[in-house]
């Protein structure tokens, strides 16, 4: 009861404390003459607002602790993600190859339970046997690391119980030690990619219901030989530092054997964790892994009696991997569109082939080159075009590998690559700059009234102001993507939504015409025009826009499968969208201050505005700088955001729209006239076409390249520049995206 009573004068102080800021607003935002009817009217919407978020927040704290509900819709998404990811890996099939691997103890301190030997679809059960839960999945690159952890997940995910632990896969490469600890790593990630709440996510980390699933421990550092001061060795003891009560934490890592090694030689390991490492292929997994995938498999004969007669040829350490052989097949089984092939697997026993690493660089020449046309069909893109983006990807993911400097306080990933993220691409500061340019462009625009109606004057100190905001507060460095999402009514969620939506609306319409209408349409108009804007406006926000302000699990679903450059386009629309219902709302107001022009023109402005980001940043400049009596055209178009400075100060207005203008200024940098490093116009289909071919693979909000070694491949490669006539250069259809056609 005293806890009750407690809650209950705390509500009733901020609601004396919120009617007091409402009636200041009131009286220092109109022009002298404040309607006591609409004035009432107001406070007593306030009170019913202030009252539907207790009620919202009281039902957001009991869905942040319901950790085994929060754990039960995150498995879904994550099973259906990791499915997809490994049919990429495995190039579109569902055969892979058996692969074994050996227990191998740590110096100390390992876990209990393992065996001395396990394949690949024993892993559920050799991980359940562990005690704790820990396991380091270590082998040569190629080896099946990536596709290993993968299948575990699948097969933990398939007989996981309600309420249980969930894996999730990140990319270690993104891990700053020095910076975050691993449980706000983790949870930041889940917010992040799946779109929780910073407080559910954290409280699925803290009741050790996410199982982490930590790939490339070998990719947070340039070298094979990472020492005891490398990031890798940080992000060891971090690890060993994960407990979950009184014993470590569960966790899974990969890391390639070389680097492991040498880790462990600086006395730097995965402790109470079991370490297996994957065997190369075996001669029976190889003939059976060709004989399940191969069109004709008699094509194949030639290359398995090599590798029969000589078991430890430069051939056979050169198809030892199933990454290896996977490439192998998929270059030659390439047919023309006549039914010929277009290569033989003859020619891997070339005697210009002399060693494992020839035969990977040969492989992987002609991987990026067939890609271009898979399945006998002319590409998109010119190969030049495909092997020159590539190549520039991956030498900047290289440079983000080797160098140990950060841009705006974050660490660049080695792996990633995520779209409104990749402009330190073009330099810390060139994009951030085009995107401060382009904002202020429409905003000058947007302002040009100021100079017809007023005059030019006006006008400049008005962009000077909005100069001075957009360099202050309005572009932060790391734009952070919103989305809109459409909440269905059939859930308890999503009716207290819909409700708190209408009782914020109601509350907002009023104030509004309590500060800027009563005086223009009389009391009555004016409290019939707040209360269907308000309901009307409020209904929009809980049916369409509470993904904007709210990111609890049930309203905010997640982006399930769909292509990260979706990420930008929902940023895009969400701005957008909200710019449309915020300029129709006001629709009426317009039409009886300034007429029927300024009302249509004002809907487009609120439209731009939003969209590129600017909403906060005008809504905290009006509040700030035109409260003091300016009565510029400027003043008359924008006073309604007088009632709203208050809310986006408090930051409930986010960017709306900067990440994807952010996207769009890159893109701007990236132009072959501008830079030495060209892309495309369509950055994001590009690289999903990369997927569909096999290039390239999604993990959550980021691209990657289907493997480390494909990247690596790139980094030091020279573009090959084959003659029209080569076997390989086949007619290829116009690229798109306007890019100029390379031969």
């Amino acid at each position: 009861m005293g806890a009750a009573r407690h809650t209950w004068w705390r509500w009733l102080a901020l609601t004396v404390v919120a009617v007091g800021v409402a009636v200041t607003i009131a009286v220092r935002a109109g022009t002298g003459e404040v309607d006591p009817g609409g004035l009432a009217v107001g406070l007593v919407s306030l009170v019913l607002a202030i009252v539907g978020l207790h009620q919202a927040t009281r039902s957001q704290a009991w869905q942040d602790t319901d950790t085994a509900g929060l754990a039960d819709r995150l498995a879904v998404d994550i099973r259906k993600r990791e499915e997809d990811a490994r049919q990429r890996l495995l190039g579109g099939s569902d055969r892979t190859i058996n692969v074994e691997f050996t227990f191998l103890p740590s110096p100390a301190h390992h876990a209990t339970g393992a065996a001395p030997h396990g394949t690949l679809e024993e892993a559920a059960t050799y991980y359940r046997a562990l005690r704790p839960g820990r396991l380091v999945i270590t082998g040569a690159p190629g080896a099946g690391k990536t596709v290993l952890a993968l299948h575990l997940m699948l097969l933990l995910l398939a007989d996981r119980a309600p309420g249980g632990p969930v894996p999730v896969r990140l990319s270690l490469s993104t891990f700053d030690p020095s910076r975050n600890k691993l449980e706000d790593w983790l949870a930041e990630h889940l917010a992040r990619t799946y779109r929780l709440r910073p407080t559910a996510a954290a409280a699925l980390v803290a009741a050790r219901l996410v199982l982490p699933v930590l790939d490339g421990l070998d990719e947070m550092d340039a070298g094979d030989t990472p020492g005891h001061g490398s990031r890798a060795a940080a992000a060891l003891e971090a690890m060993n530092t994960y407990l979950h009560g009184i014993t470590k934490g569960q966790l899974v890592l990969t890391c390639r054997s070389t680097p492991y090694v040498a880790l462990g030689e600086a006395d730097q390991w995965a402790q109470d964790a079991s370490r297996i490492n994957i065997a190369p292929v075996s001669l029976a997994a190889t003939e059976a892994f060709v004989t399940a995938r191969a069109r004709n498999p008699a094509r194949w004969e030639p290359v398995l009696n090599a590798l029969r007669a000589a078991p430890a040829s430069p051939l056979a350490r050169g198809l030892s991997t199933p990454w290896r052989l996977t490439v192998a097949l998929a270059v030659y089984d390439e047919r023309h569109p006549d039914g010929s092939w277009v290569r033989d697997p003859v020619d891997l026993l070339k005697p210009t082939l002399q060693s494992p690493e020839q035969i990977r660089d040969h492989l992987l020449d002609l991987y990026v080159l067939t890609a271009s046309s898979t399945g006998g069909t002319t590409a998109p893109y010119t190969r030049l075009q495909v092997r020159t983006w590539l190549t520039v990807l991956a030498r900047y993911l290289h440079t983000n590998t080797t160098s140990a400097g950060e841009v705006a306080g974050r660490r660049l990933s080695g792996t990633d690559l995520v779209l409104h993220e990749l402009w330190p691409l073009t330099g810390h500061r060139r994009a951030r700059t085009v995107h401060v340019l382009l904002t202020l462009a429409l905003w000058a625009t947007a302002d040009l009234p100021a100079a017809l109606l007023d005059s030019w004057n006006v006008y400049a100190m008005n962009v000077t102001l909005m100069v001075a905001g957009s360099l202050l507060v309005g572009i932060p460095p790391w734009p952070v993507p919103s989305r809109l999402e459409r909440v269905t009514a059939r859930t308890p969620a999503g009716r207290r939504q819909f409700v708190n939506g209408l009782v914020g609306g109601l509350f907002w319409g009023v104030l509004v015409v309590v500060v800027g209408m009563g005086h223009v349409v009389g009391l009555v108009i004016g409290l019939v025009y707040g209360l269907v804007v308000g309901l009307a406006g409020g209904a929009m926000v809980g049916v369409g826009l509470a993904g904007v302000l709210s990111d609890a699990p049930e309203v905010r679903r997640s982006h399930g499968n769909a292509s990260p450059r979706g990420m930008v386009r929902d940023d895009l629309v969400t701005g957008f969208a909200t710019g449309l219902v915020v300029g129709l709302g006001f629709v009426p107001f317009y039409w009886f201050a300034l007429g029927p022009m300024f009302a249509l023109g004002a809907v487009l402005i609120y439209m731009l505005l939003f969209g590129l980001g600017g909403g906060r940043v005008l809504a905290i400049l009006y509040h700030r700088l035109f409260r003091c009596g300016y009565r510029g055209a400027l003043d008359s178009l924008f006073r309604p955001w007088r009632a709203f400075g208050p809310l986006f100060r408090t930051g409930a207005g986010p960017a709306l729209g900067a990440a994807g203008v952010r996207y769009i200024a890159f893109l701007l940098c990236t132009r072959p006239w501008w830079s030495n490093q060209p892309l495309p116009w369509r950055l994001g289909r590009f690289l999903d076409w990369c997927c569909d071919v096999g290039l390239t693979r999604t993990a959550g909000i980021a691209y990657q390249f289907r493997h480390r070694e494909l990247q690596d491949f790139l980094t030091r490669s020279h573009i090959h520049h084959y003659p029209l006539n080569h076997p390989t250069s086949a007619a290829l259809s116009a690229p798109v995206d306007g890019g100029p056609r390379q031969g």
